[in-house]
């Protein structure tokens, strides 16, 4: 989210080859009476972001655009091929250029040989925290590209060698990096939720909060697709984009003080 409105992307599927988007809304996110669930089915302004040209070596389109974070100035999209294991391109965007031109141009191309379906942006130290399929491996990298660590998923979090989560969407929040995901435990009974927004403190990579989300009785799990943070909230949009998708909101200050008391 952004303080005049928000971005989301999308895939479009109904035409060969389908393609990357990214749509903008032009609103006050910080106003109360804002009827988002309305304003999302008409969008300001929509942009093609499927790249078009990649390595030689890559076959296929990248038209699979996953969660993606905000540096302040810039949004950090990763574009993928719709498979496991497929390669990835992270595109760089001005977000003054997007509002006040129009204008989708990348600044920065960073690519990687692994599908990667969420991105993070963290401002100290300055990386980008990419999460592949399922999150068998988390990425972190320099803001230029350069790799400097993978972990595997029973190494990224210190305190829970368990640790289940299929990132859909992750955000970097003051020194926390809050995931949104679903609960890919094998133990959980059949019927119950598998949403899950996890506090991460990132200087320890350590879970220090926990929110687990009803599941909702007509279309399932709350964390199956974009998140947000913004304001005292935690925004999801757990659908592809439709006549009847919501845009539904979540208390952060409740998550974000558990993981204050803790070390």
């Amino acid at each position: 989210m952004h303080k005049n409105g928000l971005f989301v992307t999308a895939r479009r599927d109904d035409i060969n080859p389908r393609r990357s988007l990214l749509l903008w809304l032009s609103c006050d996110p910080g106003s109360q009476k804002e009827n988002f669930n309305e304003s999302i089915k008409t969008w300001t302004k929509i942009w093609d972001i499927t790249p078009t040209s990649k390595p030689e070596t890559w076959s296929g389109v990248l038209d699979h655009p996953g969660g993606f974070d905000s540096d302040g100035q810039n949004l950090w999209i990763p574009i993928s091929q719709s498979r496991r294991n497929g390669q990835t391109m992270i595109r760089k965007f001005s977000i003054r250029s997007l509002i006040e031109k129009g204008d989708a141009t990348a600044t920065q191309i960073i690519t990687i040989n692994d599908h990667i379906g969420a991105i993070a942006v963290s401002h100290s130290p300055k990386r980008l925290f990419g999460a592949n399929w399922d999150t068998l491996l988390t990425y972190e990298f320099s803001l230029d590209g350069n790799a400097v660590q993978h972990y595997e998923r029973n190494s990224f979090i210190r305190n829970f060698p368990d640790w289940s989560i299929a990132v859909q969407d992750w955000k970097v929040h003051d020194e926390f990096l809050i995931a949104s995901g679903l609960d890919k435990t094998s133990k959980l009974l059949a019927g119950h939720s598998r949403s899950l927004i996890q506090l991460i403190n990132l200087k320890t990579r350590q879970i220090i909060a926990e929110l687990r989300l009803p599941r909702r009785h007509e279309s399932g799990n709350f964390t199956r697709e974009g998140m947000a943070v913004f304001g005292e909230h935690i925004w999801l949009l757990p659908d592809d984009l439709g006549e009847e998708n919501k845009l539904y909101r979540f208390p952060l200050n409740e998550l974000l003080s558990v993981g204050r008391e803790k070390p």
